[in-house]
């Protein structure tokens, strides 16, 4: 993850030179992949409300950075109002980024409570899509993060119609990621991909 500090998502010109020497950084160590997002404004800040909240042209600089390798642009999204959530989008697909990390919904709030506006994210990601052809840009992946556990893993893919998700993988009261938690994971998504296969 490239964050210089955890005070909000607007860096000023020091924060965004930072973010670039820590990208090369973690390039120069082999990184194949980075996370990392850039507000223009959040939801404190008093400014034009017509004013895009995703910086497209420093996500797209950082993008362009990583040479060729995947970015996700993390939570910072959970902080845009679904209002704005299709324009969003598209910026976050101009800027090039493989996919969009959110729990649905405010921060602290977990997946399970934001089904139905994940549900909606994902209905734009495939309208998208259609549009793909004519604009030629890769539609970001949603990855669906927030309390996501074996337990309502398959749930969450089934009302939201995502296919990838985020987990800490923590049982319930522990605090050491557990193997057989990640199994049962993988075991809800399969059964929930079938369900659906039948219903369709």
């Amino acid at each position: 993850m490239v964050r210089p500090h955890a005070e909000g998502f607007c860096y000023g010109e020091s924060d965004f030179e930072l973010m670039k020497r820590t990208l090369n950084s973690l390039k120069s160590c082999g990184a194949d992949g980075f996370v990392f997002g850039i507000l223009n404004r959040s939801p404190q800040m008093s400014c034009d409300p017509n004013l895009p909240w995703v910086d497209v042209s420093r996500n797209k600089q950082l993008v362009q950075l990583a040479g060729g390798r995947p970015c996700t642009f993390h939570r910072a999204f959970d902080l845009i109002p679904e209002s704005h959530w299709e324009k969003a989008l598209a910026d976050i697909m101009e800027c090039g980024f493989a996919s969009i990390l959110t729990n649905g919904g405010p921060s602290g709030t977990k997946a399970t409570e934001c089904m139905d506006k994940l549900q909606t994210l994902v209905r734009y990601k495939t309208q998208l899509q259609r549009e793909r052809k004519i604009r030629g840009n890769r539609v970001p992946e949603i990855i669906v993060g927030g309390g996501v556990r074996a337990s309502n893993i398959g749930l969450l893919q089934s009302i939201t119609g995502a296919s990838a998700f985020h987990s800490a993988a923590l049982p319930a009261s522990e605090s050491v990621i557990s193997a057989k938690e990640v199994f049962n994971m993988k075991g809800g998504i399969a059964q929930a991909w079938e369900a659906d296969k039948k219903v369709q």
